[in-house]
């Protein structure tokens, strides 16, 4: 039986990260990847020629550091880009993040009456009195924002994309996603804007975008370029990758792992074990239990995506990078126009789509069959003008599990007490999916090194399950 410092159990770029961090320092590494290809979430398809991610993941950073040692990877590169997007709503295309002038105009009058009144006495409200009862997402919005735009900007389109009212969101969600102590300086941004008349179109056709959701950096084709060099980086360190395999028993006591790889049943010996997969399934495959736990983390929801992606006879739709429509008569949440974020991504003459649709596993989308989901989403983008179904040569569905966690109300203590179980006997949790953490490609990378150096540098407490993650506004 082969024995490992360390044995990984998922290659996404948590996984990766660790890896290289560690074996850099001398130790042994196996990474155990259910899929034939590394990335986790973050990676791309190639269908027909065409590169496809799960709905294009920008990487964006202020980590000076972790950025230089990105491009120090062998054979990486990105381009820098500055993210165009807009929302769809009362049956225009606004500019998005939101310029507050823009979005009052395009409301019929009395409703943007009441949002501006609404937003200028919560401003005041939140200046005179402190608020203590921030519990969900709803109240987190609303003490920002306000009723008015509560009821515009979050409700619709939070509640199509979690299937579940803001109310009932914990507010950890919006602290992850956007930053409380930013707040100060969106109100001084909208404020500002606010000075400006803004008369443009909101026809799909309106070129005049103003780039305003910050830079971001992306590569020719596609996200899996990023789990790809880090691969690269560790062909040369004492790493294995195994791809394709079929996890099938976790000894904590014996600290083996058993699995099945082309009909082949293997099992490894490990010092320490790093789980970057499902918490249900992670706990399903070892052998401690308790009923307790087994109740806590069933109630750890993840949700799941379907992606619709759409081939196109056309160079380009529009110059967004992402468009949102929390319209719920429309299927999917977002469209993803990839031949903007780089011109390889699509053969030439053509562009593609990436519609997302986000439901959970026992829903009846999710078990919807791929040709009628594939047609509700063409005939709602067509019916709002986004593409010209008559230019449609073909679509591509693929669905995803266990791609976002899920905060409710009750998610944190739940959470707690999986992971004060889980992460004994030299068992630590790791990555977005392990430990049911919202966070982006960079926070990701960032946890692996992170929890890398807490070995390499031998740290009393190794487990980075409180470690705060630098976040970035959306």
């Amino acid at each position: 039986m082969q024995k490992y410092n360390f044995v990984v159990l998922g290659a996404g770029l948590a996984g990766l990260a660790f890896a290289k961090r560690v074996s850099e320092n001398g130790y042994s590494v196996l990474l155990l990847e259910k899929e034939e290809t590394v990335g986790g979430i973050s990676r791309t398809i190639n269908h027909n020629n065409y590169y496809l991610d799960f709905c294009a993941h920008r990487f964006h950073t202020r980590n000076e550091a972790l950025l230089k040692e990105l491009f120090s990877l062998p054979g990486f590169n990105m381009q820098k880009h500055l993210k165009k997007s807009r929302i769809y709503m009362f049956d225009k295309y606004l500019k998005y993040p939101f310029q507050l002038q823009n979005l009052l105009r395009a409301m019929p009058l009395s409703q943007s009456i009441y949002c501006s009144l609404s937003f200028t006495a919560n401003l005041i409200k939140t200046k005179l009195f402190k608020e203590t009862s921030i519990k969900s997402y709803k109240d987190w919005f609303i003490h920002f924002y306000g009723q008015g735009l509560y009821e515009v900007m979050c409700h619709p389109y939070t509640s199509k994309v979690w299937r579940t009212d803001p109310s009932m969101i914990s507010a950890d969600w919006a602290e992850e996603r956007f930053q409380g102590e930013k707040i100060i300086y969106l109100i001084k941004r909208i404020f500002t804007k606010l000075l400006t008349l803004d008369f443009s179109s909101y026809s799909i056709e309106d070129e005049e975008l103003i780039p305003d959701g910050g830079e971001f950096y992306y590569p020719k084709r596609g996200i899996q370029e990023l789990p790809d060099a880090f691969v690269r980086a560790v062909q040369n360190h004492s790493v294995e990758i195994q791809t394709g395999i079929k996890l099938s028993g976790i000894n904590r006591k014996d600290k083996t792992v058993a699995f099945i790889q082309n009909n082949s049943s293997e099992t490894v010996s490990y010092e320490n074990l790093i789980s970057t997969i499902p918490l249900n399934i992670f706990y399903d495959l070892q052998d401690k239990k308790d009923p307790e736990i087994k109740s806590c983390i069933q109630n750890l929801v993840y949700m799941n995506i379907i992606f619709v992606f759409v081939f196109l006879k056309r160079e380009s739709i529009s110059n967004d990078h992402w468009l949102y429509f929390p319209d719920e008569k429309i299927i999917f949440n977002r469209g993803v126009e990839f031949s903007n974020w780089s011109p390889e991504m699509c053969p030439q003459g053509t562009t593609s789509v990436c519609f997302d649709i986000t439901c959970y596993h026992d829903s009846a989308l999710w078990n919807m069959p791929d040709d009628k989901i594939a047609d509700t989403a063409i005939n709602d983008a067509h019916r709002i003008k986004y593409i010209n179904k008559e230019e449609v040569s073909s679509y591509h569905v693929y669905r995803l599990k266990y791609a976002y966690p899920f905060y409710d109300l009750d998610y944190k203590h739940k959470l707690d007490t999986a992971v004060k179980f889980l992460e004994t006997d030299d068992c630590y949790l790791l990555g977005r999916t392990g430990m049911f953490r919202y966070n982006n490609a960079d926070n990701s990378i960032e946890m692996g090194f992170a929890l890398a150096e807490n070995f390499v540098n031998d740290a009393s407490v190794k487990s980075i399950y409180d470690y705060k993650i630098k976040h970035i506004s959306l």
